[in-house]
């Protein structure tokens, strides 16, 4: 470009040359003018580039941080149900809902958003987006099933006949009619917390799995530079 410029110079330079100097004129400041708005369009171009870049970044923040609170949720709840698994192994009563307390502190209802997983699709990894794909909605599900076995495991005790408690260690016992309605309420609750139960070890399970995609994608395509594993 510059030897081509220096040839226009020179001829421009020729006497007589007023004619090709004014068009040799015009096509430098055609050249210069196609030049500065070629690079005002890369330089547009990188910005846009820059700016996805940066709002990619921020739904895979959000995400990920959603990601950590299912799997910490999770893991609480398996924590809680191991706990009370292992404390019934003493107990003569071999029924889970006679051991299996409810949640002092269910967690909250949790929302993957359409930009999020967008984000995370144009990444163009289907392991990764199938196994986040419906953890939002297990979670949000697993809640209301937790609430609800609170409320039918309660009405049990004040159903039975002949209760006895004993104070030192915070046992109670009743009786059941065998055929009554009672035993049916009974077994439908052990139904629930025998699924609760199941559902404890694979809802962390699969939220384990799904953090430990999840983290290295990001920090490949999108160089997040985070460090969380799952346990």
């Amino acid at each position: 470009m510059a030897e081509f410029l220096a040839s226009l110079k020179e001829l421009a330079a020729w006497p007589g040359s007023e004619f090709w100097a004014a068009i040799i004129g015009a096509i430098v400041g055609g050249l210069i003018s196609l030049i500065a708005q070629r690079q005002e369009q890369k330089a547009s171009r990188q910005e846009r580039a820059e700016d996805r870049m940066l709002e990619a970044k921020g739904q895979a923040y959000s995400l990920l941080f959603k990601v950590i609170s299912i799997h910490a949720s999770f893991g609480h709840i398996k924590a809680h149900v191991d706990e009370r698994l292992e404390f019934g192994k003493n107990e003569k009563n071999n029924r889970v809902s006679a051991i299996l307390l409810p949640l002092a502190n269910p967690p909250y209802p949790i929302d993957f958003a359409p930009s999020e997983m967008a984000m995370l699709l144009s990444l163009k990894d289907d392991d990764v987006f199938n196994a986040l794909a419906s953890l939002d909605k297990i979670h949000n599900s697993i809640i209301p099933v937790w609430t609800m076995y609170e409320a039918k495991r309660s009405t049990i005790a004040q159903q039975g006949k002949n209760h006895t408690f004993d104070g030192s260690d915070g046992k109670g016992q009743f009786d059941v009619r065998p055929g009554s309605h009672l035993e049916a309420m009974m077994f439908e609750v052990e139904g629930v917390a025998k699924e609760l139960v199941r559902r404890a070890q694979q809802d962390f399970a699969e939220a384990n799995d799904a953090l430990s995609k999840l983290v290295p994608l990001l920090n490949d395509r999108l160089q997040l530079g985070v460090n969380v594993t799952g346990k």
